[in-house]
């Protein structure tokens, strides 16, 4: 697993995080908390990984020069 999410990217997927969150646990009920909070779960890991597997499939990387 090579690192492929940058400073920038990764700021972006905590505070994406942090509003799904918010809206599964305040604004959303039913299956659509669910999905904002498996939402939420996945831009906190990848993260905290500093992987995504959707850039790595598509060949992006954010990160900058590869290490």
């Amino acid at each position: 697993m090579i690192p492929n999410v940058g400073s920038t990217d990764r700021l972006v997927r905590y505070v994406l995080a942090v509003v799904f969150f918010l809206v599964a646990f305040f604004g959303a009920s039913g299956i659509l908390a669910w999905v904002f909070g498996l939402l939420g779960v996945v831009m906190a890991v990848t993260a905290a990984l500093n992987f995504c597997p959707i850039w790595s499939a598509l060949k992006i990387n954010t990160r900058g020069k590869a290490t």
